[in-house]
């Protein structure tokens, strides 16, 4: 197969790319800033998500995955463009680009990512599922007999999955994420104490000291925000116990969605999962105490996988590394001009 193979975990809150040779060719934030006139790109990533919430009605910054689908067709297309560039470099092939996708992905929404990653360049495009990748990721052995669960909490979705031999037994999909708590934090103070901070000071406070679990020892620190009577600049303290409240209820819907998800696995599965106990990966899972907050509501053992956050990305990088879990799971690399055959059938649908 001609052509370095690029591997893509395009989420809702991260951008990240390997390549066969390099597991962390790119690490960056799944956003874009661009002139509101023009429409011009001025910045992609860490740096345009940096610009939020700080520059004038001239410059937007859009977030182009929404619940784990593309939601804006020209900057996603526009962003994998500008790093499948960066890691191809001047070679002379297009790469064969593979990329994860939610499980429960509609056939439209597979024709909006082949678009996007063929418009980017790609020769080549391969779409898995992205709970498999993240259970390779977690360390979970192709050749393990039985079912393995992993939970995935993303930031705007929950992928829930039981591995059995490298392939999916089964897998759903919740709509609910870490960006759900950001968007509680931000609600409390609006509305109980006439404040207005943004996404940055809500995930500080959330990396900081919010908890899965009520604290032992009570957390504090001074953030600033906008006071809502004056609309001036207001620094004013935060403690552990004055958010926990509007985490805890995030978390319970959350487990409650999960819980539901669950009653629907066959008892033979199931009973494989709480033998083996629940890996958990994904971003969301740095929450202070999630791990005993999962164990405790759901009743079985729970762990947090290695470095949960590139799980994804890791799982990815197996993948296109082994022909042999392609091939069993009936991947396959498409080329371009079949990508635009399948995309004229899809229009038909």
């Amino acid at each position: 197969m001609k052509g370095i193979k690029i591997g893509v975990d395009f989420g809702s809150y991260s951008l990240r790319m390997c390549t066969e040779n390099k597991p962390n060719a790119v690490d960056e934030l799944s956003a874009a800033a661009f002139a509101s006139d023009s429409g011009t790109p001025i910045a992609y990533g860490k740096r345009a998500d940096s610009l939020d919430g700080r520059t004038d009605t001239n410059i937007s910054i859009t977030k182009m995955i929404k619940g784990g689908v593309i939601s804006d067709f020209t900057y996603a297309e526009k962003i994998l463009t500008a790093y499948i560039s960066k890691v191809c470099g001047n070679r002379i092939y297009k790469p064969n680009v593979l990329v994860s996708l939610p499980f429960d992905v509609t056939s439209i929404e597979k024709k909006v990512f082949l678009d996007a990653v063929t418009r980017a360049g790609a020769g080549r495009a391969c779409l898995v599922e992205g709970i498999l990748a993240s259970a390779l990721g977690c360390g979970i052995s192709q050749e393990k007999m039985g079912g393995r669960m992993v939970i995935d909490l993303g930031h705007e979705t929950t992928e829930i999955g039981i591995i059995s031999m490298g392939t999916i037994a089964a897998a759903s999909t919740v709509r609910h994420g870490s960006f759900d708590i950001d968007n509680a934090i931000i609600k409390h103070f609006k509305k109980d104490r006439d404040i207005i901070i943004g996404p940055h000071t809500a995930r500080f406070i959330k990396h900081n000291i919010a908890s899965a679990m009520k604290r032992d020892c009570e957390l504090s620190l001074m953030v600033s925000g906008k006071s809502g009577v004056d609309e001036m600049p207001i620094s004013f303290e935060v403690t552990s116990s004055e958010i926990f409240p509007f985490v805890d209820e995030q978390i319970s819907l959350l487990i409650s969605e999960i819980h539901s998800n669950l009653q629907k696995i066959s008892p033979e599965l199931l009973s494989d999962a709480a033998d083996h106990g629940i890996t958990l990966c994904g971003g969301g899972v740095l929450l202070f105490d999630i791990a005993q907050r999962f164990e405790k509501d759901l009743g079985m053992r729970c762990l947090v996988a290695e470095n949960p956050e590139k799980a994804r990305i890791n799982g990815i990088h197996i993948i296109m590394r082994d022909d042999e879990i392609i091939e069993n799971n009936g991947y396959q690399f498409i080329f371009k001009d079949d990508i635009r055959d399948r995309l004229k059938r899809f229009d038909k649908i």
